[in-house]
């Protein structure tokens, strides 16, 4: 049986490696007669889901919301992969004295390097 009555049909549907995730979302906040913000907001919701816990899935999530008069597209909605550094010079070795430290270390399968630089920023080099 259906969680949405006695048919087997539901109102949505997700595709991909991600769709498990998406699909227990969908599962669990769908309602009839939703606004569209609330449908974009779940659709971006199970997207999420998808792209968190998949590694196959990809990093943003894009919503075209379709109607009679048109489609709406959203590129972007809700961004993840956006650069955690904005001073791009910080790792802009312009002479190798300003490197104080160095060594190597293996983590399982993995040779890191740990850099101290002269700003007193430590970097890990995998």
């Amino acid at each position: 049986m259906s969680p949405h009555g006695n048919s087997m049909h539901v109102p949505y549907a997700a595709m991909g490696s991600g769709s498990l995730s998406a699909l227990s979302v969908l599962e669990t906040n769908y309602r009839d007669g939703m606004t569209e913000k609330e449908a974009i907001e779940l659709a971006a919701d199970a997207i999420q889901a998808g792209i968190f816990y998949d590694l196959g899935s990809g990093s943003n999530v894009n919503i075209f919301s379709v109607k009679k008069d048109g489609t709406e597209k959203l590129y972007n909605h809700r961004t993840f992969n956006t650069k955690m550094f904005k001073d791009e010079t910080l790792f802009n070795f312009q002479n190798k004295n300003e490197v104080l430290s160095k060594y190597n270390y293996q983590w399982k399968d993995i040779s890191v390097e740990k850099v101290e630089v002269n700003n007193n920023t430590m970097m890990e080099l995998c």
